[in-house]
């Protein structure tokens, strides 16, 4: 309560001698026209409003509206339609691990720093388990490529993810869907909004419901696991007592109850001795057990992994424009508290069963002040503060299959059971930055943009491991502090060709602050600090529309020589793999994206992204001795492409049918740096189908929908155990009905 206070206080505090004109922002919008050609994409990306095709940068913008069509529930679906983002899926179901043109870590530890920042109307989300629950009632999302550092900064080495809310209407406003689906899903949606007091006080009100029955069957109880079951809800207020001020506070808030993600089991065939172990030439665990039907929807679990996550925020921005300038302040809070059971070696034997609780807790507080646009030079400078403190108390409980079960006092064979292995540690993180940035208009057609960010990021790390059973057997006490100190830059050059071609290049450098290792550890080596890696960028593009703005083409080359990066392993050198983050030596990136959008009709729009990526590490050498040089980056596909278009067929009575299509394409990756066969993931392409009538005004909708038509099925995690590597699919084919109304 003291940090809501303080939120509060420090926003209102920023404003209270100011008395100008107060002017928001338009947010980012991708709408379709409703006559022919294309229409102008708004976005902030620059933390003021401009068209798209205006900005130096590459992005992919997003309306609120093609969210919902494409079934966009969170980052985990916009490789849909961004080539070239991917994730990681592992342990729980609203948790994952984001990768931008090859650049990201797939480390699953809570106290993982991500190189893909996920930023919610501004306000940046640290915790892994708290950025699936804001995509609804969405008016747009942005994803920017390449290092963002110096607006944006530490956590933007890959890029950033910038989500808007529909804010308060001036007018009476509301809108909702409810669907049903394969597997009993319910999904329900909906927003209302307007004025409450004239053009002083303003609201809106939205929620989303989801539940769907699991479609995986554990044939040791007959029970359906992967099922779904959470919420959310968002409220903003904005106030403003006269032109010149405008105050908005943001409550939001959700809930997961379904269940963990349950893997499949896979042999890795040597038993607890390091002995090969095959049965008919079918690799075994080291209890000699495989699941061998290859049935992806059933496996044998004596577990039923659950998750518990609650989510919970509050930010207030105030903003207040002089004649010149702008000043803006953004104070947040978030919170989350997860506790998931998971059946981590995906048998039915408990061999290994794991307990991870997480409650980060963070607050900070932005403050700019910018120019108004309108001169031959828009400036921004501002200071970023960030606080958070993270608590765990996650274990694992390990060979208790040795355990006797009728003895009351769990008494174990100790040659060859283990415990129950935990390992609670706090994290506090602390930093600082400053930051400016300036575009240069030198003449009537050319700019150059030149920006930096300095940043001090303090991690302090109090971790205990111990085996907490019959007995309390303490194994490791460790205490370690550490400051990262870093300046990003940024330089651009743009030129504009004519009215619809922009002409631009630019370097820049990102970085990602060093830390400590989250995972299970037993050895002081293991949590010895890693170092902050780096990333200098150079790219080069253009953005055009022709033909009387019915076609848009985009498209950009860029370079990356990645330095230090960070990288999650697994030490597979004994019988219990260990988990392990460190730095890679360097990695070299280069490759070339092209967006191409077309509208020549009302009727018709399609669009073609195409992603071509060249990413290997260039020095690295693994714990293990391993040479990795030259190995494929993880996450990191040489080809990607999504694809789609939307046919409108008008019907007598002025209502019409719409068929929307859209597919996607990736080429093998793999999700180690090992590249074995095991960790590889097969080139894919899935296929979504969304067929629905929109009456007159299209304010009502009834539609047929189809996500993953092909049932493709691809590997999105792996993990070596004890004897077994545990894996994780993506969902199988899904479909249903849906109804969509506003007014």
């Amino acid at each position: 309560m003291m940090r809501v206070a303080t939120l509060v206080s420090v926003s209102l505090l920023a404003l209270a001698p100011l008395a100008a004109r107060a002017e928001e922002a338009p947010p980012p919008k991708a709408e379709g026209p409703k006559a022919v050609g294309l229409g102008e994409i708004v976005v902030t990306a620059q933390r003021r409003a401009q068209n798209v095709q205006d900005v130096p940068i590459s992005i992919a913008a997003i309306s609120g509206e093609a969210l919902a069509q494409a079934g966009i529930r969170d980052p985990r679906d916009l490789s849909l339609l961004v080539p070239g983002l991917s994730s990681q899926a592992g342990t729980a179901a609203t948790t994952t691990s984001l990768f931008l043109r090859g650049v990201g870590i797939g480390d699953f530890n809570s106290n993982t720093t991500g190189a893909v920042g996920v930023y919610v109307d501004d306000v940046f989300l640290g915790a892994n388990a708290g950025k699936l629950f804001n995509v609804f009632d969405s008016d747009g999302i942005e994803v920017l490529k390449g290092p963002q550092g110096t607006l944006y900064g530490r956590n933007t080495t890959a890029g950033a993810i910038r989500f808007t809310s529909r804010k308060p209407t001036d007018t009476f406003t509301a809108n909702g869907s409810a669907s049903y689906g394969r597997y009993n899903e319910i999904q329900l949606e909906g927003g209302v909004g307007g004025p409450i007091a004239g053009d002083v006080l303003k609201a809106r009100v939205s929620g989303t419901y989801l539940k769907r029955d699991g479609w995986l069957l554990n044939r040791v109880t007959g029970h359906k696991l992967n099922d779904l079951d959470m919420w959310a809800g968002r409220a903003i207020v904005d106030f403003t007592p006269n032109a010149d001020t405008l105050i908005r506070a943001i409550v939001h808030g959700g809930q997961n109850r379904g269940g963990a993600r349950q893997f499949q089991h896979r042999g890795q065939g040597i038993d607890f001795a390091g002995n090969p172990n095959y049965a008919n030439g079918v690799p075994l665990d080291g209890l000699g057990y495989a699941d061998t039907d290859h049935n992806l929807n059933a496996g044998d679990y004596d577990v039923e992994g659950k998750e518990k996550v609650d989510v919970f925020g509050a930010s207030l921005t105030a903003s207040v424009q002089l004649d010149k300038v702008t000043l803006t302040s953004i104070s947040a809070y978030e919170q989350v508290r997860r506790h998931t059971l998971e059946d981590t070696d995906a048998s039915p034997n408990n061999v290994i069963t794991a307990t991870y609780i997480d409650r980060p807790e963070q607050f900070s507080q932005e403050l700019r002040l910018q120019s108004r646009d309108g001169g031959k030079v828009n400036w921004i400078v501002g200071g970023y503060y960030f606080h958070d403190n993270l608590v765990t108390k996650s274990a694992y409980d390990i060979l208790r299959v040795f355990r006797d079960p009728n003895d009351l006092l769990g008494t174990f064979d100790p040659a060859n059971s283990i415990g129950n292995f935990v390992f609670p540690y706090t994290q506090k993180t602390e930093s600082w930055a400053a930051f400016a940035q300036a575009d240069v208009k030198l003449t009537d057609k050319l700019t150059v943009t030149g920006g930096l960010r300095y940043s001090v990021d303090k991690i302090d790390f109090d971790f205990h491991s111990a085996f907490d059973d019959v007995i309390f057997v303490p194994v490791l006490d460790f205490a370690g502090s550490k400051t990262f100190r870093d300046l990003s830059w940024r330089g651009a050059i743009s030129y504009q060709a004519t009215n619809d071609v922009l002409l631009y290049a630019t370097a820049s450098k990102g970085y990602n602050s060093g830390g400590f290792a989250g995972g299970s550890s037993s050895d002081p080596a293991q949590l010895k600090p890693f170092r902050s890696e780096k990333l200098y960028a150079y790219e080069a593009g253009f953005k055009s529309e022709v033909l009387g703005r019915t076609l848009r083409f985009n498209a950009a080359a860029f370079y990356y020589n990645y330095q230090d990066l960070q990288v999650f392993v697994f030490d597979t050198s004994g019988v219990i793999p260990v988990q392990r983050k460190l730095n890679a030596g360097n990695a070299e990136i280069y490759g070339v994206e092209a967006e191409l959008q077309a509208q020549p009709s009302r009727n018709f729009n399609a669009f073609v992204n195409l992603s071509l990526l060249h990413a290997r590490y260039k020095t690295f050498t693994a714990l293990s001795a391993a040479d990795y040089s030259g190995n494929q980056l993880v996450n990191a596909p040489s080809v990607a492409i999504s694809a789609g278009f939307a046919l409108t067929q008008p019907l007598p009575g002025e209502s019409a049918l719409r068929l929307r299509m859209d597919g996607s394409f990736q080429s093998e990756t793999f999700l180690a740096p090992d590249n074995l066969p095991g960790n590889r993931v097969a080139p894919y392409a899935l296929a979504n189908a969304r067929l629905s009538w929109l009456s007159r005004d299209e304010k009502l909708e009834f539609a047929l929908w189809a996500k993953n038509i092909t049932n493709t099925r691809f590997i999105t995690y792996v993990s070596p155990v004890i004897t077994q590597d545990e894996i994780n699919y993506n969902d199988p084919a899904t479909y249903g009905v849906q109804v969509v109304f506003k007014f």
